[in-house]
């Protein structure tokens, strides 16, 4: 994904991130993207799919760890490359 200004969802301006995920499962996730399309015969991009599949797991976490309290976003950058 491009790192330029995009319109959100919600009609906000924001800025879009870049995200390293492994091969494998990208690929997935566009199979994914690519099978909603024809079985739904509707546009359905991967950013969409990227966007909808953050806003459910932060409903999990904000569930199972915050008390159900919203995740306020945190500026902070984390510490860099995997654990």
């Amino acid at each position: 994904m491009p790192n330029s200004k995009n319109t959100a969802r919600h009609g906000e301006t924001t800025k879009n991130s870049k995200v390293n995920i492994p091969i494998d499962l990208h690929q997935q996730a566009r199979a994914a993207v690519r099978l909603v399309e024809r079985v739904t015969g509707r546009r359905y991009t991967f950013a969409q799919f990227v966007r909808e599949a953050f806003v459910a797991q932060l409903t999990v976490i904000a569930r199972d760890y915050n008390s159900g309290r919203a995740i306020v976003p945190d500026t902070e950058p984390l510490e860099p490359g995997r654990r």
